[in-house]
């Protein structure tokens, strides 16, 4: 009981200086891991979340794996809610989902109400940050019924909060307001709680979009938000209400506070590393200043957004800064010819939006049946409501296949130009990635013929030599000079074997090949003190040259980390789906430029091997803060292994 009143009183001396404190935070709470250390921990991560996403994520990657340590599921489950908010704001919406799935059936498996129906909304808001907004009203309005009958009043605010954004992103506002209200009459009892301040910044963009546009109501809803983030000190909130308070100027013509505010949320924004918000200020300053004359500026806002936006895949932000570029075209530049290049931008973005959409109402519909599909075979229905339901969507699926047969037939004979070319250029890209497989798949099986010939071929000789050498020291007469000669030669022999059964694991390792690449990279992070390792999601074997190459790129990125970065702790951090497998290797070392280093030897082999295998990288570094790489790689069906 002694060493766990320390760790809880450390862990509450950390809200206070978390940034100077972490390190020490995590080493304590491992020292004697209980239920009641673990859910501090995520009331600490909880608080730090506010001011440091970094920080945060620290702290609940450790929670959920003392979790794993002790067995504690509700704190498996608590590490999905919490760890996969902050996914879903990074973009990582894949390893988000597969983490919030295996919750959810881990509800399941412990019969916990609440949690099941947690984690059917944490599921909702990925695919809200998908934009598969119908998806995600499925599984809303599946958790709502709990949610009401619960009488949280907390809990049952933001699902009605997560509502109304809905409405809003689907532009039904009028619909949105009708939650947003429900809401705010939830948490009229809790004045200066965050989860109000985010209701009336949501209730305050639906008030925005009406017709006519409710602006008294929606400047009422963003002061009060405002004074709950000034009150509670949470930055992320400010900065969101600062980038809404300055479109309101910026529609009122009021463009000098447009300014103010929008310079002070980019500043914000740029303070907890939030690029989506950053991107956002940095779009409404460029609109101030082309509104006010000032087109030098106006562009340089607007190109960093355009890059941004580009960065991020945000099609819909990007087509603005599009539309503000052509009129600094025309206004600044007068260069009617660059106007319409950037207009034509603007326009095909428009086309590529709308094929989107029609992808997303494809994946909608596959989402749909696949969960009604699954929901059959676990609940037993009668049969008037299981054929209610299968002629709903067959009736559904043929409404829609007819509308998109016919925008498909429109957009096929508008870009069967483009689509020629881009086929074309596939194409080469395909013959690049077999030349690029058969020298990984050459490469691998040589690394294995070498890795065997220098264990067999040498280290038995080099064994044997040794053998021999103890013979003749034991079996002969030899004067003290000679025995400590042949004592140098054995012990030289003892390094040569111990060095060449290094060199044969670095190009091979055993425990890859004989237990799978989690037991490989467990036993690579063990041998380095500062390397913290965590795996979630499925175990299964895999292909074994994508087993090589993930550890491949694990080996090179901690050995980066290890000579470059002067780092004292390197994050490894694996989620395997069945369809897909992401490693993060992270540090916290001094960090480098990201456009100069893309011309490194190491760096350029894992991104042909990433490539090869038709994977993402991503890297996000920034100067004495750190390096984090993202890789993510598909696993095809016949890329499942099993163990011999």
């Amino acid at each position: 009981m002694k060493n766990l009143a320390f760790i809880l009183l450390l862990l509450a001396a950390c809200v206070e200086a978390h940034g100077q404190n972490i390190d020490s935070l995590l080493r304590a709470a491992r020292v004697n891991p209980d239920t009641a250390v673990i859910n501090r921990l995520y009331e600490i991560g909880y608080e730090v979340e506010m001011r440091d996403h970094g920080a945060a994520k620290r702290i609940y990657r450790t929670a959920g794996e003392l979790s794993e340590e002790i067995d504690y599921p509700m704190g498996r489950i608590r590490f999905a809610s919490n760890y996969t908010y902050l996914l879903n704001l990074e973009g990582k919406l894949d390893s988000s989902l597969t983490i919030n799935l295996k919750a959810l059936e881990l509800a399941r498996e412990i019969g916990n109400e609440e949690r099941i129906n947690v984690a059917l909304v944490n599921i909702g808001n990925v695919y809200h940050y998908k934009r598969l907004y119908n998806t995600a009203l499925e599984y809303y309005i599946r958790a709502l019924p709990w949610f009401e009958k619960a009488g949280n009043r907390k809990n049952l605010a933001t699902l009605y909060d997560v509502i109304q954004v809905f409405y809003q992103r689907t532009e039904r506002p009028e619909q949105g307001i009708v939650y947003g209200k429900k809401a705010l009459e939830l948490m009229k009892d809790y004045p200066d709680d965050i989860i109000r301040g985010h209701i009336l910044i949501n209730l305050a963009s639906l008030y925005s979009n009406c017709v006519p546009r409710r602006w008294e109501e929606h400047l009422e809803c963003l002061k009060e938000a405002l004074r709950i983030a000034e009150a509670t000190d949470y930055i992320d909130m400010k900065a969101s209400v600062l980038n809404n308070l300055g479109n309101y100027y910026l529609q009122k013509f009021d463009y000098k506070t447009a300014e103010l505010y929008g310079q002070e949320a980019l500043v914000l924004h740029d303070s907890i590393g939030d690029m989506t918000g950053y991107l956002v200020s940095l779009r409404g300053l460029a609109l101030c200043n082309l509104q006010k004359g000032d087109y030098e500026k106006a562009e340089a806002y607007a190109q960093e957004a355009l890059i941004l936006a580009q960065e991020q895949e945000w099609d819909v932000e990007e087509r603005k800064c599009y539309q503000i570029l052509a009129d600094l075209a025309l206004l600044k530049d007068r260069d009617y010819v660059k106007s319409q290049k950037l207009i034509f931008k603007f326009d095909s973005l428009g086309n590529e939006i709308l094929n989107d959409n029609i992808w997303r109402a494809n994946e909608e519909l596959k989402i749909k049946y696949e969960t009604e599909q699954k929901e059959f075979q676990i609940a037993t229905l009668n049969e008037r409501h299981k054929s209610t339901i299968l002629i709903g969507i067959i009736g559904g699926a043929a409404l829609v296949s007819g509308v998109l047969a016919l925008l498909f037939l429109w957009l096929w004979t508008k870009q069967k130009r483009r689509k020629t070319e881009l086929q074309l250029k596939q194409l080469e890209q395909e013959k690049q990635l077999v030349a690029t497989r058969s020298v990984l798949e050459g490469e691998m099986q040589e690394r294995s013929r070498l890795a065997r010939d220098l264990h067999d071929g040498l280290g038995g000789i080099l064994s044997a030599a040794k053998i021999n050498m103890s013979e003749l020291k034991n079996g002969a007469l030899l004067e003290f000079p000679d025995v400590e000669g042949i004592n140098r030669i054995m012990g030289l022999l003892d390094e040569s074997l111990r060095e060449l059964r290094r060199v044969a694991h670095h190009l091979m390792p055993e425990s890859l090949s004989r237990y799978g690449l989690k037991t490989a990279l467990s036993d690579f992070c063990r041998t380095v003190e500062k390397i913290e390792f965590a795996w979630f999601g499925e175990e299964e074997r895999l292909e074994h040259q994508l087993e090589i190459v993930v550890y491949r790129i694990v080996h090179e990125l901690v050995n980066n980390a290890l000579k470059y970065s002067e780092a004292t702790r390197i994050l490894v951090h694996i989620v395997q789906d069945r369809d897909r497998i992401s490693l993060t290797v992270e540090d916290n070392g001094k960090g480098f430029d990201i456009s100069a280093a893309t011309t490194g030897t190491g760096l350029q082999n894992i991104r042909t091997r990433v490539a090869a295998l038709e994977g993402n990288m991503d890297i996000f570094s920034t100067e004495n803060e750190g390096t984090e790489v993202h890789v993510e790689l598909k696993i095809k069906a016949d890329d499942t292994g099993t163990d011999s």
